[in-house]
Order: C-alpha cells, then sequence, then structure tokens
C-alpha cells in the first residue's frame, strides 16, 4: 500500500497541472477554503466528490486516496497486470511490438502444451 494521502496526492496533481487552489475550485465547483481544507487534511470528499476528482485528474479513485502507486488501474486487472502495463507505456512502439510478439509466442507455447 502507497504511504501518501488523499491530501499529498490532491495537491500533487493540482501542482502538476498548474492550478492554483483558487483555479481548481473553480473546475470543481467548490470553494477554495475547501480546496484548502482538503490540502491540509482538515476535511476530505464525499465519495461523490472522489470520483469526480479522480476523472478530472484521470486518475483512479484508488490513486487519488493513496492505495495504489498506479495513476489508472484497468478494472479487473490484479497488481501485476498494472505494473505490466505501467511499464509497457514507457518503450517505443517497436519495443511495444517486440513485446508483444514474445507473450503471444509463449501463450502459443503454453496452449500447446495444455492441448496434449
Amino acid at each position: 500500500m502507497d504511504e501518501r494521502s488523499f491530501q499529498d496526492v490532491f495537491k500533487e496533481l493540482r501542482l502538476e497541472k498548474n492550478l492554483s487552489q483558487d483555479k481548481i475550485a473553480s473546475e470543481l465547483d467548490v470553494s477554495q477554503s475547501l480546496i484548502n481544507n482538503w490540502e491540509t487534511g482538515r476535511s476530505t470528499p464525499a465519495p461523490e466528490m472522489l470520483e469526480y476528482i479522480a476523472d478530472y485528474f484521470n486518475v483512479s479513485v484508488d490513486y487519488l486516496i493513496g492505495r495504489s502507486k498506479y495513476k489508472n488501474l484497468e478494472a479487473g486487472n490484479n497488481e501485476l497486470d498494472n505494473i505490466l502495463f505501467s511499464k509497457a507505456k514507457d518503450l517505443s512502439d517497436e519495443d511495444k511490438k517486440a513485446v508483444l510478439g514474445i507473450i503471444n509466442a509463449l501463450k502459443k507455447d503454453i496452449d500447446k502444451e495444455l492441448d496434449k
């Protein structure tokens, strides 16, 4: 489990987008004082607002509340799937094709073994 809290992640995401507290408050249709309360840990958003914030920043709610270190988890994937996905994003298209070829070759070998 990630050791970060909502307040840390929210502020990090806000700063990554170069948004002031006033600007993000306007974007989320809340007050600037509420944003300040979130970032200082004096309050946390309701579940519906967490979903809205996660959608706004294009991250999972689990990432937003510090339960995952992966910004975008694919629904139904386990942690290993998400690690593979995360690592693959950084590869060139040529390298992605090579890795996909290896995966397909391994899958064919496994399927042959299972058919025996």
